[in-house]
């Protein structure tokens, strides 16, 4: 049986900005880091989600990047991240 993490993803197209949460719960905190991703943190410190600014307009192309720290800070594979982002891309 796969373990597969369920998440929400809003795209904004007005903003070019990708949304995607985890779980419903208020961000405690938000961390950007080195490519500008803001990773937003509850108020135990655990991750819940993701804001991705320029998402069309520069992450679209630098998919891979953003697919591998998906993959990463989420726990979850390649595969499920590549998922979530077609969700993006499509929506």
């Amino acid at each position: 049986m796969s373990n597969v993490t369920s998440f929400n993803v809003t795209y904004d197209a007005d903003s070019d900005v990708l949304y995607i949460s985890k779980r419903k719960a208020p961000a405690a905190s938000g961390v950007q880091d080195k490519y500008g991703f803001v990773w937003r943190y509850d108020a135990d410190g655990d991750l819940i989600g993701l804001t991705v600014l320029d998402f069309k307009d520069f992450w679209c192309a630098k998919r891979d990047i953003l697919e591998n720290e998906i993959s990463e800070h989420f726990s979850i594979s390649r595969a499920q991240a590549n998922v979530v982002l077609s969700h993006a891309a499509h929506g």
